[in-house]
């Protein structure tokens, strides 16, 4: 099993240097066909960050999300709690990272969340300010 970075996904999707991407893509290609493909929850999470940097859309940004984690031969770190943030952060309004935080600590038992995040606070029936 393989670990990639956050840069091989992004190279892939955005296809942004030719050389890199193109040997991401073969990378890529050969480790799903193997069976031999980890993706980190951690390594999503800074996937999205970049695509929101880049102005894709919430829609466009779960789609590729979902495309992930439907790939055979991919294995996702914390797959129900990737999941499960996605749906929320496709009908939300907060940043994918919050929807991770609630997320897996709904998933460890732990649904109720402090914070100062206003639009977590506004949609997020187990939030409150501390």
């Amino acid at each position: 099993m393989i670990s990639i970075d956050t840069n091989i996904l992004v190279r892939v999707f955005l296809d942004n240097d030719k050389e890199q991407s193109s040997k991401a893509r073969s990378f890529l290609l050969e480790a799903t066909i193997n069976n031999d493909l980890f993706i980190s929850s951690y390594a999503l999470l800074e996937f999205v960050w970049v695509l929101k940097t880049k102005k894709f859309t919430r829609k466009e940004i779960y789609d590729a999300i979902i495309t992930l984690i439907d790939v055979t031969g991919v294995r996702i770190g914390e797959r129900e709690v990737v999941i499960a943030a996605t749906e929320k952060y496709a009908k939300g309004n907060a940043d994918f990272g919050d929807y991770m935080i609630i997320s897996e600590g709904e998933k460890n038992g732990a649904p109720y969340l402090k914070t100062f995040d206003q639009k977590i606070l506004k949609e997020y029936p187990y939030a409150s300010a501390p």
